[in-house]
């Protein structure tokens, strides 16, 4: 059992790359900023296309946290060959 760390750094590794790429490339602007949002600390998010300015708390972090979730495992399942 020698291969077992090469293994770990190896997992780790993709683990850590599929994070970045999923944080910076996948996810949006809103999940990005609104994910965090709480009731005790609402986060004010301005759309830049029509610089309309809306409050969100703890609901709305969940649902784009889920939405970012969702759209980050999406992107990694296994495609069919075509």
């Amino acid at each position: 059992m020698t291969h077992r760390p090469a293994v770990f750094a190896a997992l780790l590794g993709l683990t850590r790359a599929g994070s970045a790429i999923g944080d910076f490339w996948v996810q949006n602007d809103f999940c990005a900023r609104v994910k965090g949002a709480s009731d005790d600390h609402p986060v004010t998010y301005e759309d830049p296309a029509t610089k309309e300015k809306t409050t969100h708390g703890t609901a709305d972090g969940r649902k784009a946290c889920l939405h970012h979730c969702l759209s980050v495992g999406l992107a990694s399942w296994p495609q069919p060959d075509d």
